[in-house]
Parts: C-alpha cells; sequence; structure tokens
C-alpha cells in the first residue's frame, strides 16, 4: 500500500484489535470482581438459560425441606400431646385394676373413681390444647399437606376421651372398675397406635429432607459448573488481554510512522 495522508488503514486495523483486547480485559476484571463467568445474558446465552433452571430447583428444594420440617414439627407437637394422655391413660388402668379389687370399700372405689375422672378431664384438656401455629390436631384429628411434590401430608388420628372410649369410665363399682380395665386397655392401643403411625410419617419426612439435600447439592454444583468462573483460567486470560492491549497501543504509536513519512517527502 502506498503512503496516504487522508486513510490510516494500519491505525483503523490496530484500533480494533486494540478495542477487542479492551473489551477481553474489561470483561475478564468483571469475571474476577463476581466470581461469575456469566454476569449478562450475552456472556452466556444458552448457560444462562440452564443455570437459572438449576437455580429454580434449589430454591424450590430448599423450600420444600423448610415445609417438611415444619411438618416434622408439627407431628413432635402432636406426638408429645400423645405422651401425655398416654401416662393418664396407663394410670386409669391402675386406678381400674386397684379398684376392681373386691376387698376395697365404696368410699375407697370413690376416691379411685374421683382421681380417674380427673385423669380423664387432663385428657380432655390435653386434647384441645394440643395446638401448631394456632392449628387444633388431637381434638377431631388432623390432615396437613406440607406443599411438597409427592403429596406428602401429616395425618394425626382423633385422641378426645371419647374417641379413645374413656369418657364412661365409673370406677366407682367393682364391675365399673372391670370394664374400664378393657376402656383402658383399648385407649392405651388407640393412642400407641397413633404415636406409632406419628413416628413413622417423622422417619419418611427425614428421609425426604436427606432427598432433596441430595438435589440440592447436586443442582448446586451443576449450576456452579455453567456459572461461576474458573479463577487460575480468569487470571490467564487477564494477562494475555493485558499483553494484547499493550501491544496494541504500541502498534497505534507506530501506525502513526507511515503519515510522517507521508508528509516527509511532501517537504521535500
Amino acid at each position: 500500500m502506498g503512503l496516504t495522508i487522508n486513510s490510516n488503514i494500519p491505525a483503523l486495523g490496530a484500533d480494533r484489535q486494540t478495542e477487542r483486547a479492551n473489551q477481553l480485559l474489561n470483561n475478564t476484571l468483571r469475571q474476577m470482581a463476581s466470581g461469575l463467568r456469566i454476569n449478562r445474558a450475552a456472556d452466556d446465552a444458552a448457560g444462562l438459560a440452564i443455570a437459572e433452571r438449576f437455580r429454580t430447583r434449589i430454591r424450590q428444594g430448599q423450600v420444600e425441606m423448610n415445609n417438611l420440617q415444619s411438618g416434622i414439627n408439627y407431628a413432635q407437637t402432636a406426638e408429645g400431646g400423645l405422651s401425655a394422655q398416654m401416662d393418664a391413660a396407663q394410670r386409669i388402668r391402675e386406678l381400674a385394676a386397684q379398684a376392681a379389687n373386691g376387698t376395697l370399700t365404696d368410699d375407697q372405689r370413690a376416691a379411685l373413681n374421683a382421681e380417674a375422672q380427673q385423669l380423664v378431664q387432663q385428657i380432655g384438656d390435653t386434647a384441645e390444647n394440643t395446638e401448631f401455629n394456632g392449628q387444633n390436631m388431637l381434638q377431631a384429628g388432623a390432615t396437613v399437606p406440607v406443599g411438597t411434590e409427592g403429596d406428602l401430608e401429616v395425618n394425626v388420628a382423633a385422641s378426645t376421651p371419647a374417641a379413645l372410649g374413656i369418657d364412661t369410665v365409673d370406677l366407682s363399682t367393682q364391675e365399673g372398675a372391670a370394664a374400664a380395665l378393657g376402656a383402658a386397655d383399648a385407649a392405651i392401643n388407640a393412642i400407641g397406635e397413633n404415636r406409632a403411625a406419628l413416628g413413622a410419617q417423622m422417619n419418611r419426612f427425614e428421609s425426604a429432607i436427606t432427598q432433596r439435600q441430595i438435589g440440592v447439592e447436586n443442582a448446586a454444583a451443576a449450576e456452579s459448573a455453567i456459572r461461576d468462573v474458573d479463577i487460575a483460567q480468569a487470571t490467564m486470560n487477564r494477562a494475555c488481554a493485558q499483553i494484547l492491549v499493550q501491544g496494541g497501543l504500541a502498534a497505534l504509536i507506530q501506525s502513526n510512522v507511515a503519515p510522517q513519512n507521508a508528509l516527509f517527502l511532501l517537504r521535500g
């Protein structure tokens, strides 16, 4: 190419290459500052879409784990109320066995019956007052979904004196005491089955939490592989970009030599 003054093609080319190197440097610095390889959709449009899907799964998994933990807490609260009822029912059975003794007087049975009635009332109070977040669970039973995939839910059977069959316990007579033994046994069995069912549900929820923890961990690893920057690679890219920028600036300086040579000819 001949010597020209109006057009400096080498300078234009050097300027274009320098601008590209400067953009690479700025992008690398942005990645190192944020720790992310993808800071905007233009960095990797397809990768961003995939990473966002993984992030959605991570957030859903975290919410589901919280919901499952709430389900466990709900079941634990119900199980605590049932445990108190179990103690009362076992005491009623002891009193019934004692009242069935034919050697006792009517006054003695009346005293035993008074205690038994207090225990029956205690079981009723426990059913009425056992609540979780304002929701009663033992008064009429409850089926509470925990808001996760798989339709997991907490199921609690009603556990009132009437539901347990001990609301009519009467230890004032030997015959009533004998009948109360059977009623107490049935109540103890019902409470035990209710507690066992809750224990199985809590174990299921804990397994579901573990499953979701693994899913969240895997999704986070997949998102990181797409979205996060490799610091070692970014450091090398930064060094390369810095060299290219410096080289481009040097080329721009040298590209001004040709017009100066043309000017020298004109002066001649």
